[in-house]
C-alpha cells in the first residue's frame, strides 16, 4: 500500500514538472523568435542587403516556433491531454528547435560569407555565437529541470560549432573555435548541474511528502495501539521517542521549506515593485476587466483622465471616448473578444480636464470559458500619447513647410554633403534630389575661377569655425544657371554641441538684381537723353573731390540752351524732348574723352573733364563744343540753329567743396547768359569784380566775425491752414563797413573754404537761442527758430557742444530749435553722421533737409537718416505752373506725407503759388509773400502785429 501511494505521488510530481516545463517551453520559444528577428535586423543594418538563405531559414524557423507555441498552448489548455503525450510533444519540439538552430548556424557559416565580402569574424560572432549563446542561457534557465529537453535542443544546435573547424576551416580562427567549444561545454555542464539541483529539490519534495504520509500512518498506528498501551508501555515509549525524533526532523524541514517560500515571495514582491516603477516611469496604467462580472479595475491612474464611469457596473464608454473614435474602438474590441486577433490595440481620444487627449490602449483576453470559449477576463495597459500625436503633427507640418516653402532649403551633413533638399531648391538650381544626395555643396558649381574657389573655401572655413554663414553670393551651376543668391546656413548641434548637420536657406535674388540695376539706372539717368541725371552728377562730383581715388585736377562745364523755353513754345514739348536727345548725342560726339556728361534739368547740361595729362586745354575743348553747335538740328523736318552758353570752373583753383564749385560755375554760366548767350565764361578771371577780390573779402570776413559785424535776420514760417506764425528761419547777413550789406551768396562760399563757416554757424546758433529767450520773455514761448548747418560743422565735432552750451545758457528747449541740413552734408562719413543726428534727436531737436531736390536727392537719405521735414527749394516753387516742376513739387509733398514728414516750401512770392501749395497740403510756407527776412527788432514787431490782429479778430 505504501509503495502504491509513493508511486502515485511520484507520478503527480512528474506530471506537474512536465506541465511547468511546457509553459517554460513557450517562454523559450518567444526568446528564440526574438533571436531570429534579431538576426534579420542585424544583418540588414550591417549589410543593407537581402539573403535568400538566411531569410528562408529564419522564416521557416519562425513558422515552426509560432506553430509550436500554439500547439503547446492548446495542449496545456486541454483537460484531456496526458502528461506523457505532453512530454513527448515537448521532446519533439525541442529536437525540432535544436535542428533548426543548427541549420541556421550552418547557413550563417556556409553561405553568408560568400554573399557578402565584408562578412568577417565580428559579423559571424554577432549573427551566430551571440544569439545562440543567449538561446542556450534561456534554455538553461527555463528547461534544465527537464534535461532531455535541453539536450535535444543543445546537441543538434551545437554540432555546427563543434564541427566548424572541420567543416569551415577558413571561416573563423582556431582559437575562436576553441573558445566557443569551451563556452558551449561550460553551458552544457551548467545545465547538467542545474538539472541535478532541480532533481535534488524534487527528491527532497517527494521525501517531504512521503514523510508527511508516513507521519499520518504512524498517527493511525499509534491510535490503534492505545488499547494495548498498558501491556506495551516500554514498547510504546520507544515508539513515541522515535516519533518525536521524526517530528523534530520534519519540523526542521518544514521550517527550511517555509524560509525558501518566504524568499520566493520576497523576490516576487521585488519584481512587482520593479514592474510598478517601470509602469510609472513609462506613464503606463494597467487595467483588469472581469467580463463575466462586468467589472473593471484600474491601477496607478496618474493621468487625470475621466474614468469615473468605471465605478459603475455597466461601463458607458460612449461618455468618455470621442464619438469619432467610438466605432473603431468597438470594432477592434469585438474582433479580439471573438478571438480574431492576437491582442487588442487601439488609439483613441478620451477627456482630460475637459479636453480631448489621445491614449494608447493595449489588452488581451487571458481567460475563456473552457466549453463555449467566451471571454471571461481581459487584462491590459494604457498610456497617454498626446505628446506623441502632437509631435507627429508638428513633424507633418514641418515636412509640409519644408516641401511647400517658396525658398530653397537644403540639409547638409557635417562634411557639407547633401542629405535632403526641398522641391523649390531642385527647381532653383536645376538638379533633382536624387542627383544631389551625397554630393558636396560645391560639387555642382563651376569652380574653374580662382575667386570662386576662394569664396567656397571662405564659406567652408566660416561654417567649420562659427557654424553660420550668411551673405549674398553669385553662383554658376554646371547646369548652366547663373544665379544671384542670398544664402544663410546654420549648424545643427547635438547635446554635446557637436555639429551633426547644416541647414541652409537660399533666396533667388536674380530677378531682384535685374530690377535693382534697372532702378539704379532709372535713378541715375534721364530716360529721354540717356545721360546721367543731376543726382548722379552731384554724386560723382562729390566722389571726385572727397575720394582718395578721385581726380586731383578737373574742370566742370555748365551748358545752358539759349532760349529753350521759346523753342518749346514755338514747337511743342515733344520737339523739345527730341532736341534734348540730339544735343546729348552731339555732346557725346564732340567730347569722347569727357569724364562725365550729365543732363541736369530742363535746358541744363554739365560736363566734367580730367585735366591731368590732357593735351587739349579746357578753353579749346569748350570752343570745340561751341563750334559743334554751329551745325543746325533737324527736328520735325525743319532745321533749327541752337546756341548754348557755358560756364567753367576748375578744381581746385575755384573751390575745394562741392557747394562752392556749384555756386561758382553757376555764376560763370549766369555771366555768360548776361552777355547774350552763345559764349563761354570762366569763373574768377572773367566774372564779377567782387570775386576777383576774394582774398581781401575773406580777410575782411575774419575781422567781421571778431568785431560782430555779422547779424542774424529772421524770415517767418507760416502755417498753411491757419496762417499762424510757427517760427522763423535764421539767415546770416554781413554789414560791411565800406561795401555795405553783402549777400550770403558772396561770402558763404569763401567761408566754406576755411573754418570760418563753423564760426559763423556757432554765431548763428547762439544768436538764435538768445532771440528765443527774448521772445519767450515777451510771451512768444511757442516760437521756434530754424538754423542752417553745413557739412563742416557736422564733421568738426563741435556742433553738439555748441547746441548744448547755447540751449543751457539761454534756457532753450529742444522743440524750440530746428536744424536745416543740406544734402551734401549727409554724403560723407555716413556712420558718424547717423550717430550725430541720433544724438540731436535725443535732445528733441527737429531736423530738416534743406533745398530738397536741388542736390543729390537720394531716397536712401530719407530712410537712413532721422529727418523730420523736407524743404522744397525756391527754384521749384518759382516755377509752379510748369508741368514738370509742378510734378516735382507734387511728388515731394506726396512722398513726405507717405513717410510721415512735414513739408516746408520756401520762396513763396505769389498768390498762385500760395494757393497751389495749400491745395496740395504743404504744411509750412515761407517767402516774400508773407515777409522778407527781418532784423530781430523787426521780427519782434511782426509778432506783436500778429498778436494784435488775433486779439482784434477775437473781439
Amino acid at each position: 500500500m505504501m509503495d502504491v501511494q509513493e508511486d502515485a505521488l511520484n507520478h503527480h510530481v512528474n506530471a506537474t514538472q512536465i506541465k511547468r516545463a511546457a509553459r517554460h517551453m513557450q517562454i523559450f520559444l518567444i526568446w528564440v523568435l526574438c533571436a531570429c528577428a534579431y538576426d534579420i535586423v542585424v544583418y540588414h543594418l550591417s549589410f543593407n542587403a537581402f539573403s535568400v538563405y538566411l531569410s528562408s531559414t529564419v522564416i521557416a524557423m519562425m513558422a515552426v516556433i509560432v506553430v509550436g507555441w500554439v500547439i503547446t498552448q492548446r495542449m496545456l489548455s486541454s483537460q484531456h491531454m496526458t502528461a506523457l503525450n505532453l512530454d513527448l510533444w515537448c521532446q519533439a519540439l525541442s529536437l525540432t528547435i535544436g535542428i533548426g538552430l543548427g541549420l541556421g548556424s550552418f547557413v550563417i557559416y556556409s553561405f553568408l560569407p560568400d554573399e557578402n565580402q565584408n562578412f568577417g569574424h565580428l559579423q559571424l560572432m554577432t549573427l551566430s555565437i551571440l544569439p545562440i549563446s543567449i538561446i542556450y542561457i534561456i534554455a538553461f534557465t527555463y528547461l534544465s529541470q527537464r534535461l532531455r529537453y535541453f539536450l535535444l535542443i543543445f546537441i543538434p544546435s551545437s554540432l555546427p560549432f563543434f564541427l566548424a573547424e572541420f567543416l569551415f576551416p577558413n571561416q573563423i580562427p582556431r582559437i575562436y573555435n576553441v573558445v566557443i567549444n569551451v563556452w558551449l561545454m561550460i553551458i552544457f555542464m551548467a545545465a547538467i548541474l542545474s538539472f541535478r539541483n532541480h532533481r535534488r529539490i524534487i527528491n527532497l519534495d517527494i521525501e517531504k511528502n512521503r514523510l508527511l504520509q508516513q507521519h499520518h500512518l504512524q498517527s493511525q498506528h499509534t491510535d490503534a495501539l492505545q488499547s494495548k498501551l498498558k501491556q506495551q508501555i516500554q514498547q510504546s515509549q520507544s515508539i513515541q521517542d522515535q516519533l518525536q525524533q521524526q517530528n523534530e526532523l520534519l519540523e526542521q524541514k518544514i521550517k527550511q521549506r517555509g524560509f525558501e517560500i518566504n524568499q520566493i515571495n520576497d523576490r516576487l514582491e521585488y519584481h512587482q515593485a520593479n514592474l510598478s516603477f517601470a509602469h510609472e516611469t513609462a506613464g503606463i496604467s494597467s487595467w483588469l476587466w472581469n467580463i463575466e462580472k462586468r467589472m473593471v479595475e484600474l491601477s496607478t491612474i496618474k493621468h487625470d483622465l475621466d474614468f469615473e464611469y468605471f465605478n459603475n457596473q455597466r461601463p458607458q464608454i460612449e461618455f468618455i471616448i470621442h464619438p469619432d473614435d467610438l466605432n473603431q474602438y468597438r470594432q477592434l474590441l469585438r474582433r479580439h473578444l471573438r478571438g480574431h486577433s492576437h491582442r487588442f490595440e487601439a488609439n483613441y481620444r478620451v477627456k482630460k480636464q475637459g479636453e480631448w487627449y489621445w491614449i494608447q490602449d493595449i489588452g488581451k483576453v487571458v481567460s475563456r470559458h473552457p466549453v463555449t470559449r467566451k471571454p471571461l477576463r481581459m487584462v491590459g495597459i494604457f498610456r497617454d500619447i498626446q505628446n506623441e500625436k502632437r509631435n507627429q503633427e508638428q513633424l507633418k507640418l514641418a515636412a509640409n513647410v519644408f516641401d511647400q516653402v517658396a525658398e530653397g532649403v537644403f540639409v547638409l551633413d557635417q562634411h557639407l554633403c547633401y542629405v535632403d533638399v526641398n522641391p523649390y531648391y531642385e527647381t532653383l538650381i536645376g538638379f533633382s534630389r536624387e542627383q544631389l544626395m551625397g554630393k558636396h555643396l560645391f560639387d555642382i558649381t563651376m569652380n574653374d575661377r580662382t575667386e570662386v574657389q576662394q569664396l567656397h573655401s571662405l564659406i567652408s572655413q566660416q561654417l567649420m569655425l562659427t557654424g553660420e554663414f550668411e551673405s549674398e553670393i553669385q553662383e554658376e551651376y554646371i547646369t548652366g544657371k547663373n544665379l544671384s543668391l542670398w544664402m544663410h546656413i546654420n549648424a545643427i548641434t547635438d547635446d554635446q554641441n557637436n555639429i551633426i548637420n547644416y541647414v541652409g536657406i537660399t533666396t533667388d535674388l536674380t530677378d531682384r538684381k535685374i530690377q535693382e540695376q534697372r532702378l539704379t539706372y532709372l535713378e541715375n539717368h534721364d530716360l529721354n537723353t540717356d545721360l546721367p541725371n543731376r543726382f548722379y552728377y552731384h554724386l560723382k562730383l562729390h566722389h571726385y573731390i572727397n575720394s582718395s581715388s578721385g581726380l586731383t585736377h578737373f574742370a566742370v562745364i555748365r551748358l545752358n540752351i539759349d532760349r529753350f523755353r521759346l523753342f518749346n513754345e514755338f514747337l511743342n514739348n515733344h520737339a523739345g524732348d527730341e532736341l534734348l536727345k540730339l544735343i546729348a548725342q552731339r555732346l557725346r560726339n564732340c567730347s569722347p574723352d569727357a569724364q562725365l556728361i550729365a543732363y541736369l534739368n530742363n535746358d541744363d547740361f554739365a560736363i566734367i573733364y580730367n585735366l591731368s595729362n590732357r593735351k587739349v586745354s579746357i578753353h579749346q575743348q569748350a570752343q570745340i563744343i561751341l563750334n559743334a553747335f554751329q551745325q543746325p538740328f533737324l527736328i520735325q523736318d525743319q532745321e533749327h540753329l541752337i546756341s548754348i552758353s557755358m560756364g567753367i570752373v576748375l578744381y581746385p583753383e575755384h573751390g575745394r567743396q562741392v557747394d562752392s564749385l556749384m555756386s561758382h560755375v553757376e555764376m560763370a554760366l549766369l555771366d555768360a547768359k548776361r552777355l547774350g548767350g552763345n559764349t563761354i565764361r570762366m569763373y574768377n578771371n572773367e566774372t564779377t569784380p567782387l570775386l576777383d577780390d576774394s582774398i581781401a573779402l575773406k580777410r575782411d570776413l575774419q575781422f567781421a566775425i571778431k568785431k560782430q559785424q555779422l547779424t542774424v535776420y529772421y524770415q517767418p514760417q507760416m502755417c498753411s491752414k491757419t496762417y499762424a506764425i510757427l517760427g522763423f528761419e535764421a539767415l546770416v547777413r554781413w554789414q560791411h563797413p565800406q561795401r555795405g550789406l553783402i549777400s550770403p551768396e558772396m561770402f558763404i562760399p569763401l567761408a566754406e573754404e576755411s573754418s570760418l563757416i563753423s564760426e559763423i554757424g556757432q554765431f548763428v546758433i547762439f544768436q538764435s537761442c538768445k532771440q528765443i529767450q527774448i521772445w519767450r520773455e515777451l510771451g512768444f514761448g511757442q516760437i521756434n527758430v530754424s538754423v542752417n548747418i553745413v557739412a563742416q560743422q557736422i564733421h568738426r565735432g563741435q556742433l553738439l557742444i555748441d547746441l548744448d552750451t547755447a540751449m543751457s545758457m539761454y534756457q532753450v528747449t529742444g522743440p524750440q530749435i530746428a536744424l536745416e541740413l543740406t544734402e551734401s552734408s549727409l554724403l560723407d562719413h555716413t556712420d558718424h553722421v547717423i550717430e550725430l543726428l541720433k544724438q540731436i534727436k535725443q535732445r528733441q531737436i527737429s531736423i530738416s533737409l534743406d533745398d530738397f531736390g536741388t542736390g543729390y536727392s537720394s531716397l536712401a537719405y530719407l530712410s537712413q537718416y532721422p529727418i523730420d521735414t523736407l524743404k522744397i527749394d525756391k527754384l521749384f516753387v518759382s516755377k509752379i505752373g510748369n508741368v514738370r516742376d509742378g510734378a516735382i513739387v507734387d511728388a515731394i509733398i506726396a512722398m513726405a506725407k507717405a513717410m510721415g514728414m512735414n513739408v516746408i516750401a520756401e520762396g513763396v512770392e505769389t498768390r498762385a503759388q500760395l494757393e497751389y501749395l495749400i491745395k496740395h497740403e504743404c504744411n509750412v510756407l515761407q517767402g516774400f509773400y508773407f515777409s522778407k527776412p527781418l532784423t530781430a527788432l523787426e521780427s519782434t514787431d511782426y509778432l506783436n502785429q500778429y498778436r494784435s490782429a488775433l486779439s482784434s479778430s477775437d473781439d
